[in-house]
């Protein structure tokens, strides 16, 4: 069964592959996102929660890498680790900020556009050729951010701001993965950007863990699995497929996050949400699909 299941999932195209792994990113970054929340609503700063995130999942990591004897989180490109630390860092801080600021599906639309930058740094910074088909799913995707966004019918906030500006790290976290992670065994990966975490945030917090409700320790390994699944889910995502393919894969965290957004926080988006939401699943299907000489 297990044999017919891998030769379904490996029989699919590399970029197909990669947009539904990065689907299932997506969400595990939207639960994530709904725990930080409600723990930023009590009154605990973004960097604090930052630090609580990267903590749970070091110690969740800590028996696999003591068994390993450490063997499997040794690097060949600590230059690399440097690197992506800082964008990590940087687009970690600027969605905690965002998603603290903006109701979940909006902080979401703007965190999105990550998916926007991909495509041009794909193709300026990693040489890949899309086809017309994709170039043609990012437009109708970017056509939904817009219609989400109302461009126009204000003056943007900071939050929105920083929420950009983190999208941006983002898409140049996902260019540093897709061309020096070759040989870096996936938790390896894991485990040096929640160190990289865990050193700036506990900087910042004092390395002063906040204080939970018994009540609330159940969201700590709903946080440590999320935040892990995430990581490994873009790892073999960009392994799969090329890089400003498989990002739009992204767009589908604009279902998942107001749905929480709803169910966790009673926020209900407007109708120009729900009608720009999709236009990004029609992008969604639109960059899946691979003409024929294409699929890899």
């Amino acid at each position: 069964m297990l044999t017919h299941l891998k030769y379904l999932w490996l029989s699919r195209p590399g970029n197909t592959r990669g947009v539904l792994l990065v689907m299932l990113a997506m969400l595990c970054w939207s639960i994530l996102d709904t725990c930080n929340k409600h723990l930023m609503g009590l009154g605990i700063a973004p960097k604090q929660v930052l630090f609580l995130q990267a903590t749970t999942v070091l110690v969740m990591l800590s028996p696999w890498v003591l068994w390993t004897r450490g063997k499997a989180v040794a690097t060949r490109n600590p230059q690399m680790h440097l690197v992506r630390a800082g964008f990590i860092v940087t687009s970690g801080w600027c969605a905690a900020w965002a998603v603290s600021h903006l109701p979940l599906a909006e902080a979401s639309a703007y965190l999105m556009t990550g998916s926007l930058f991909m495509l041009p740094l794909g193709v300026w910074l990693l040489g890949e050729k899309p086809h017309w088909l994709r170039w043609l799913g990012v437009a109708v995707g970017f056509g939904g951010v817009l219609t989400i966004l109302h461009p126009g019918a204000g003056m943007l906030q900071w939050a929105a701001l920083v929420a950009l500006f983190g999208a941006l790290m983002e898409a140049m976290l996902g260019v540093v993965l897709k061309k020096y992670t070759g040989k870096e065994h996936p938790m390896a990966i894991l485990v040096w950007s929640q160190t990289a975490c865990w050193l700036s945030f506990g900087a910042m917090s004092g390395f002063t863990l906040p204080v939970l409700p018994v009540a609330l320790w159940l969201l700590l390994p709903v946080i440590g699995l999320a935040s892990s699944v995430i990581y490994l889910a873009y790892f073999f995502a960009y392994r799969a497929g090329d890089a400003s393919a498989v990002e739009a894969g992204s767009f589908s965290m604009l279902l998942f996050s107001p749905a929480l957004g709803y169910l966790v926080f009673a926020e209900q988006p407007e109708l120009s949400f729900w009608l720009g939401a999709g236009l990004l699943v029609c992008g969604i299907a639109l960059v899946i699909i691979e003409p024929e000489g294409h699929a890899r």
